[in-house]
């Protein structure tokens, strides 16, 4: 949810228009997962953080992924470099971007070997692992280890949590530093469908990264968004009774088409 200049509420929702980016979201969706699970204090938010960490390492085993994300972060310093010699740039601010850009770039280059790889050669993780995937093979008497640990002070479980999460640092950084850039390429704006759906034809040319459908939080629909590099459609779908409806009558909404 966010808060607009109108002082309404609104709820987002997102929809990418490339595989680069729809891995982007996935990622920053699981990472904000396990940075919520790591602040917290009990045993199952530690279990629910390495649950989590797993799933990330899940998303790493393309041996790819590195060098996408490489690519996605080196396409948008040069989008950004070539705008230095425009006069209307606050320069202060390309300047700021750049910078951070560069940094990222250094470190995911510094990162050896595939990501996460001395996390999949931990052995006490391993061995929970291996046993995530029983429904409850994690319990006590199956991984006696792994409840002992649970059972160690915050101040352990944290500091060994915060190890594992170092190690994924650099992709969580480039992560959010090219969303917030793709995020921020567009300006949002009031659009209307009629009977409950919108279309809207895109240049097949330009490489549009994110669709961005704002609604105000008190409605009891949804936007559901289909597209390709030249068009998209957002149906808006009501919950009533025991499943989903179309919601065919005029929709007011806002909306952002992203791209860097």
């Amino acid at each position: 949810m966010l808060t607009m200049s109108d002082n309404d509420i609104w709820t987002l929702y997102e929809h990418p228009l490339n595989e680069r980016v729809r891995v982007l979201l996935r990622l920053e969706h699981l990472f904000r997962q396990m940075l919520h699970f790591h602040q917290g204090s009990s045993p199952w938010d530690s279990r629910m953080m390495i649950t989590t960490l797993f799933d990330v390492l899940n998303l790493f085993s393309r041996a790819d992924l590195k060098t996408e994300i490489i690519k996605e972060v080196e396409r948008a310093n040069n989008s950004f470099a070539a705008l230095i010699e425009n006069p209307h740039v606050d320069t202060s601010r390309l300047s700021t971007v750049l910078k951070a850009l560069r940094h990222i770039t250094n470190n995911l280059h510094a990162m050896t070997g595939q990501i996460g790889q001395s996390l999949r050669d931990n052995p006490f993780l391993t061995s929970i692992r291996q046993r995530s995937s029983i429904p409850g093979g994690t319990c006590e008497f199956d991984l006696p280890s792994y409840h002992l640990w649970l059972q160690h002070p915050l101040e352990i479980r944290h500091r060994d949590q915060g190890a594992w999460l170092k190690e994924l640092e650099p992709i969580n950084q480039a992560v959010e530093l090219l969303l917030k850039l793709i995020r921020n390429s567009s300006e949002i704006t009031p659009c209307r469908a009629d009977n409950g759906q919108y279309q809207q034809s895109l240049e097949s040319d330009r490489p549009y990264q994110l669709i961005r459908v704002f609604l105000p939080q008190h409605i009891d629909y949804f936007p559901e968004v289909s597209g390709s590099r030249h068009r998209f459609t957002i149906r808006f779908i009501g919950i009533k009774g025991e499943g989903p409806i179309s919601h065919a009558q005029p929709t007011s909404f806002r909306l952002a088409i992203c791209m860097l």
